[in-house]
């Protein structure tokens, strides 16, 4: 398991991340895996009119808990539409869009509703509290199934071997 130091700013939807996080209810921080959807996320409050904002994202593992067995993982990335490899790392296929944009984490949501309330692990993280500690970006995540990895490496050869034929051809 490869780790990359980043900031919150430089954090993607559908990257993996690694970071400690303390919510109301415990006394310490702690460690979690998340597959971001949205970094960002702006919620205006209806009693105040605040607006708060929030990281979204699938906890897929947190220290203390058993994490998500790799079929479970390989279905949640079908359900993404696979991997991408994105700034050098592996990632799953979350529109660009998503990042910071209610409606798309609204689509991808809904997309995966039935996973998600089957397995519990849509999260949204306060940002505020996140940005007090470190953020690493997983460069190469062991919770990626095999099967999802190489469908991805079969699909790059095939895109590879199409741009090798296109190039022959002119």
């Amino acid at each position: 398991m490869a780790i990359r130091n980043t900031s919150w700013d430089k954090v993607k939807a559908g990257q993996i991340v690694n970071f400690i996080y303390k919510n109301k209810k415990e006394s310490k921080g702690v460690k979690r895996t998340v597959l971001i959807v949205n970094s960002d996320f702006k919620y205006r409050k209806k009693s105040t009119g605040r607006i708060k904002r929030f990281v979204v994202g699938l906890q897929l593992q947190r220290v203390g808990q058993r994490p998500l067995p790799k079929g479970q993982l390989e279905e949640i990335f079908n359900s993404l539409g696979g991997v991408e490899v994105e700034d050098g790392t592996i990632a799953g296929k979350i529109s660009d869009r998503a990042d910071r944009n209610q409606g798309e984490t609204t689509k991808i949501y809904n997309k995966l509703r039935g996973l998600v309330n089957r397995l519990g692990m849509w999260r949204t993280f306060d940002r505020r509290e996140c940005m007090k500690r470190r953020v690493y970006l997983e460069i190469d995540s062991p919770n990626i199934p095999e099967e999802t990895i190489k469908g991805f490496e079969a699909e790059q050869r095939k895109n590879i071997e199409d741009l090798l034929e296109r190039d022959n051809v002119n």
